[in-house]
């Protein structure tokens, strides 16, 4: 039985050849694709792949907070982070958020199906182009970050204001409502120490939630 494959690029050029790539291998299927990280999270919402190739820099979601929306719904389901940069930030970032693997683009095909197959296994991979000490003295244990305090429904309310939805769309999106949005959005400003509720678009451009 050939494993399911979502793939994540923004840049479809890129994900084209990606594409051709896995499917040269007869092991892998690629059933679904996405140019942004909220419409990732949600076709893989919709197909539950065995396995996700995520870019990380990403228009609208970037792909560490997709990483972790998707992990921490369906932990099962195996992520590799895929991208052309290896600064310490991205590849620490990544790992943290839930990624199973890291492997920079300009990789060959047989090391992405060495790495798929990997991580399909319930292993790590990083690929060789990361020198282990970029990774830290904290590399395989559980790294926090402030998004790991969210709850679920506080990340729905995040990626829909992401999309530039107000409180009663938000409400209409989840079943909820408009008291209980502003309720998650207070709880938010307090998890994330902002200041006000106003202070969460900020927060989602700093963390590049959209382009």
């Amino acid at each position: 039985m050939k494993r399911t494959v979502v793939l994540v690029e923004d840049h479809e050029i890129v994900r084209e050849g990606i594409r051709t790539l896995i499917e040269a291998y007869s092991e892998f299927s690629v059933i679904g694709e996405a140019g942004d990280g909220i419409e990732a999270v949600r076709i893989v919402e919709r197909l539950e792949p065995d396995i996700v190739l995520m870019d990380l820099s990403l228009p609208r979601m970037d792909g560490s907070l997709a990483i972790r929306d998707i992990k921490r719904r369906f932990p099962g389901i195996k992520i590799l982070a895929l991208t052309a940069h290896k600064r310490e930030e991205m590849v620490r970032g990544a790992l943290a958020a839930g990624a199973d693997g890291f492997i920079l683009k300009n990789t060959s095909a047989p090391v992405l199906m060495q790495a798929m197959e990997t991580i399909l296994r319930g292993e790590t991979y990083i690929c060789p182009e990361i020198p282990i000490t970029l990774l830290g003295p904290g590399f395989g244990n559980n790294q926090q970050s402030v998004l790991d305090r969210l709850t679920e429904r506080e990340l729905q309310v995040i990626r829909l204001t992401a999309e530039g939805r107000g409180n009663k769309a938000i409400a209409h999106e989840l079943c909820i409502s408009v008291k209980t949005v502003e309720k998650h959005k207070a709880n938010l400003t307090r998890k994330l120490e902002l200041d006000s509720a106003s202070d969460l678009l900020s927060f989602i451009r700093e963390y590049g939630l959209f382009s």
